[in-house]
């Protein structure tokens, strides 16, 4: 399903689907006729009725994989929330801005180096103590080796 973001216009895809295809319910059965043969000693043929606990967890992973795809990624906003609560999906919005601009401000803090010091023995000398990170290396035109 393809379609075009309300809030930021981004073109989006959601691959997955709501509903359980042929496929899943071919699985569905085979599972149940699995967990039937391993119950029969106990349960004999009253394990058949597992078919309807293993269909209820594939529709539920099912809708579950499709509501994960539903919000945007670049701006947050959520179809199904602005369906059902429009103030609930504005919220939703909000706080996505919220959790980027911390993230955001995370990585500009970082931008200075500083995170350079945690790995320093992985960069081996060639970090932001050494001469040549500092730049003492480029004074005046010259790159000393």
């Amino acid at each position: 399903m393809e379609f075009y973001c309300p809030l930021c216009g981004t073109q989006r895809a959601i691959i997955a689907k709501p509903h359980l295809s042929a496929m899943n319910y071919l699985q569905i059965s085979l599972i149940t006729l699995a967990i039937s043969a391993c119950l029969y000693p106990f349960m004999e043929l009253k394990g058949i009725f597992s078919f309807f606990l293993v269909w209820a967890l594939f529709e539920g992973a099912l809708r579950l994989n499709f509501r994960k795809e539903v919000p945007c990624p670049h701006c947050g906003f959520d179809a199904s929330w602005y369906k059902k609560d429009v103030k609930v999906a504005r919220e939703k919005v909000d706080q996505f801005w919220r959790v980027h601009k911390k993230a955001d401000a995370n990585v500009s803090q970082n931008a200075d180096g500083a995170h350079m010091a945690d790995h320093a023995s992985e960069f081996g000398e060639h970090t932001q103590y050494s001469e040549f990170a500092n730049g003492q290396n480029y004074e005046d035109g010259s790159i000393n080796y």
